[in-house]
């Protein structure tokens, strides 16, 4: 990114009358102001720019080994930041495990939670560590089990901060 220093150049220094120029001093506003913005501007831009982008596949979780209908999802990832997105349709069961879904992209440096897509009103957090998300109930926060949400077509998405 090229640098426009054209308001810089047009700055005029005082003349010590307090009537020409601008009270700035052009040498402190550059080795203060513009050199070090200069240097974390283009220090950003390489780092911040392009994300790491891709599809995860979402699996059981639980321990029951339900075989989900259909799973994709997409994931985006700056730098700590990860951005998640899935479809999931819960097989038929009547397994009573709390549901939990896998294979996360990325491992969750903390307990994040988001918004579960379903009928009722679910949520899930992101556990610390492991690449799971674990489904609750919306008003309670209690876990909900594998039958709860059986057969159901599951639309999600998060943000949370990567280890």
């Amino acid at each position: 990114m090229a640098i426009d220093r054209g308001p810089w150049n047009a700055l005029i220094d005082d003349d010590g009358s307090n009537l020409v120029g601008t009270v700035w001093n052009k040498d402190k506003i550059k080795t203060v102001l513009l050199d070090p913005t200069d240097a974390a501007i283009a220090a950003g831009d390489a780092a911040i720019i392009v994300p790491t982008q891709g599809a995860w596949t979402p699996v059981d979780a639980s321990g029951a080994g339900l075989v989900y209908g259909y799973a994709v999802g997409r994931y985006w990832r700056f730098h700590s930041l990860v951005m998640i997105t899935a479809q999931v349709n819960y097989p038929v069961t009547s397994n009573g495990a709390n549901a939990k879904i896998g294979g996360l992209p990325v491992a969750p440096a903390h307990i994040a939670a988001g918004l579960f897509g379903l009928v009722n009103a679910y949520t899930f957090r992101v556990l610390t560590g492991a690449t799971v998300i674990e489904i609750l109930h919306g008003a309670t926060g209690v876990a909900a089990t594998n039958a709860q949400i059986s057969g159901a077509g599951c639309v999600f998405s998060g943000v949370y901060l990567s280890a």
